[in-house]
């Protein structure tokens, strides 16, 4: 009888609980992880929402400000637009197709966090750097051709909020390196590879010093593609490594 009675006490708050109108919270909880990969996914679309929108306020931005110019610095201003719209969209796009991967996603909690979301990471920055330096290039091309200022800028101070990702596996490689007293190879790659840049200032239009900046200027677009694909066999090699550790 005390037994019963114990064990019905015992049970007291499940049948409360599953009594409760509307009560759905333990399932919330219990299926949390995994619902992470989909609102990791859903923040990276409105994300990609948000970079579109800003990046085209910001481009269009001359427009209602007074930032014109005049003569031919109007017309170059709208070459600059229209390269910039174009981009915005294509830039917004890797954004989403990461969202779209990660939510996707079936992988646990940690291999979600250290794999999925961190590869996600990199190749957004990698991808999005790739297309700015592309469209910059396509700019530099214009401006010789036509003698005209058609701006290469485009506003990308939100990248800061991951570029941690990109570097990291740099860093954490180098480290290692010196650690196998190999701090040369270490300083090639977190140095030498992470800082190489070739891309050149603006020429002159239509002089070889101008054609050459816009050749190494496409290239910049080659070594900043290279690069990710650096980075990402670095990190997935250390990823495998630990996996197998």
């Amino acid at each position: 009888m005390m037994k019963k009675f114990l064990n019905k006490l015992f049970d007291l708050p499940q049948m409360i609980n599953s009594k409760l109108p509307g009560n759905t919270f333990n399932s919330w909880v219990q299926e949390s992880e995994g619902n992470i990969p989909n609102w990791v996914g859903k923040f990276y679309k409105v994300s990609a929402l948000v970079v579109l929108l800003t990046s085209l306020m910001v481009i269009l931005s001359p427009i209602w400000s007074g930032g014109m110019g005049e003569k031919l610095d109007i017309l170059g201003n709208i070459l600059s637009m229209l390269i910039w719209v174009y981009a915005a969209f294509p830039i917004s796009q890797v954004i989403r197709s990461a969202g779209d991967d990660l939510a996707s996603s079936k992988s646990g909690i940690v291999d979600f966090v250290f794999k999925d979301f961190a590869i996600a990471n990199i190749k957004v920055l990698g991808h999005v750097a790739a297309i700015i330096a592309l469209f910059s290039a396509f700019t530099m091309t214009l401006s010789w051709a036509t003698s005209m200022n058609v701006s290469g800028d485009f506003g990308t101070e939100w990248i800061a909020n991951i570029d941690y990702a990109y570097g990291l596996p740099m860093a954490a490689t180098a480290e290692l390196a010196k650690l196998l007293n190999l701090e040369f190879i270490g300083n090639i790659l977190i140095i030498d590879w992470t800082n190489w840049d070739p891309t050149m200032a603006a020429g002159s239009a239509w002089s070889l010093g101008g054609f050459m900046s816009v050749i190494w200027e496409y290239v910049g677009v080659v070594v900043v593609l290279a690069k990710l694909y650096v980075v990402l066999a670095i990190y997935k090699f250390s990823i495998v490594s630990l996996l197998v550790l």
